[in-house]
């Protein structure tokens, strides 16, 4: 009896592949060309994060901005201000950012849809106001700069980079496989079954909202140690706008949506670069239409173009996955 003989993965042989291109770059790329690789890697951690959030979990964030922008002063806060190692910068910032994400999951246990936008925005407005106005505090518009000690070169802020990008991968990988992605995907899709399973779906909101905010608040440590600087505008808007835009191009709720959709801030980064400076915000419109495309073309996202469906996030999935750990709880 002959053995049947297994075919390597295509998908596989592609990733070892990206990998191996990923890992060489800095020795052949220009300092442009690394700075666009940086932005859109650092993109991807932000896009993981709200995947985690509002793919899997189903609360809309709608302004990842706020945790990504608190990590960063965080980490140049506690540098320059306190005189603390950078590794206390980044504990701070996760405590900080834990704390906040607590009550934004407190709030979206109570409020839904578009009271829960309002007062995310709301509470999005005071933090912004407060780094804005508090100039002894957050510096003002002037913001604050990290110490020259902390300055690095571009391939090691690439590969930094590179391995939060590859961490926020896997760890979204690891929630959804685990029972914990299974009740963030249950609270989505059907809250009403959730609860009559016995699923605490406050507390996993609270939960989702605060992991989420951790995988942001890296990336903003990340992001202090880019620019060396803090400023007002890492609350802006626009970071917030290429997060969703990210996931949404590529594909909600898959971990490699946030990768595929990564072209987006290459596209920004190249039309920003080749047209007038006066010009450069209308880089917008190429997200609109772009947008407007996929949702006419590709509701799912390029993912679609790789996978019929996304396993494990459709209703009777997740009802399958719900019984299923309510039996193994009862025996």
């Amino acid at each position: 009896m002959q053995t049947e003989k297994r075919k390597f993965p295509l998908s596989l042989i592609f990733i070892v592949a990206a990998l191996i291109l990923l890992l060489v770059m800095p020795t052949f790329a220009d300092r442009r060309t690394l700075n666009i690789a940086i932005l859109t890697l650092m993109y991807i951690v932000l896009g993981e994060s709200w995947n985690l959030l509002s793919g899997m979990a189903g609360l809309f964030n709608i302004v990842p901005a706020m945790f990504f922008g608190l990590g960063a002063y965080c980490m140049t806060m506690t540098t320059t201000r306190a005189g603390m190692p950078w590794i206390a910068g980044l504990f701070v910032g996760l405590l900080v950012n834990g704390s906040m994400a607590a009550l934004v999951g407190f709030i979206g246990s109570k409020l839904s849809g578009l009271y829960f936008t309002m007062a995310l925005i709301g509470l999005y407005q005071a933090i912004y106001a407060i780094m804005v106005q508090w100039q002894t505090f957050s510096g003002g518009y002037m913001g604050l700069s990290m110490p020259k000690r902390y300055l690095l070169s571009k391939p090691q802020q690439y590969y930094i980079v590179l391995a939060l990008a590859i961490l926020s991968m896997l760890l979204f990988v690891a929630v959804r496989r685990h029972r914990v992605g299974t009740n963030f995907v249950a609270l989505k899709e059907n809250p009403d079954l959730a609860i009559s399973l016995g699923s605490n779906i406050h507390g996993w909101r609270i939960f989702a909202t605060i992991l989420s905010a951790w995988v942001s608040s890296v990336g903003g440590a990340f992001y202090a140690f880019f620019l060396m600087a803090t400023t007002p505008p890492v609350f802006a808007s626009s970071i917030s706008l290429k997060t969703i835009m990210v996931v949404m191009v590529g594909g909600v709720g898959n971990v490699f949506g946030p990768v595929l959709g990564s072209f987006m801030v290459v596209l920004d980064e190249i039309i920003r670069g080749v047209m007038p400076s006066k010009f450069a915000a209308f880089s917008v419109i190429i997200y609109a239409l772009v947008l407007v495309v996929m949702a006419l073309m590709r509701p799912g996202g390029l993912i679609t173009f790789f996978v019929k469906k996304n396993p494990g996030f459709t209703i009777g999935d997740t009802l399958l996955d719900a019984i299923r750990i309510d039996k193994k709880r009862r025996v």
